[in-house]
């Protein structure tokens, strides 16, 4: 796999790049892997940077969630409530990954509950 210069296009093998290594670019540019790979995962996020907030903010309220789910003193009925709360967020913000909410958080929770609640999960 060839790695490029973000500043001239040269490439370089990936292999160069071992135990965290830069390589010093015939450009004179300094190459790092880890920003290399920084830069196309930025390239891959949601079309803009308030819909990264968003998510960020529903990953939170998943989080929460999920310790209501470990805490006991929490009850069954607010937890169902915070869940339909993060779901209708979820389907507002991103109504044409709707179907995401279920496969990432809906099983996050329910094997959450299996293991730490130790009856069926009510939703």
């Amino acid at each position: 796999m060839a790695i490029r210069c973000p500043k001239c296009g040269h490439e370089y093998d990936v292999t160069l790049f071992q135990f965290g290594r830069k390589v010093v670019c015939d450009c004179g540019a300094e190459i790092d892997l880890a920003a290399i790979e920084t830069l196309d995962a930025l390239k891959n996020l949601v079309d803009s940077i308030e819909e990264q907030e968003t998510l960020e903010r529903l990953q939170l309220k998943a989080d929460r969630i999920s310790s209501e789910i470990l805490d006991q003193s929490y009850s069954v009925v607010d937890i169902e409530i915070h869940i339909e709360s993060l779901r209708d967020e979820f389907r507002d913000n991103f109504p044409e990954k709707s179907d995401l909410f279920s496969m990432i958080y809906e099983a996050r929770f329910r094997r959450l509950w299996e293991q730490f609640r130790q009856i069926p999960p009510p939703f």
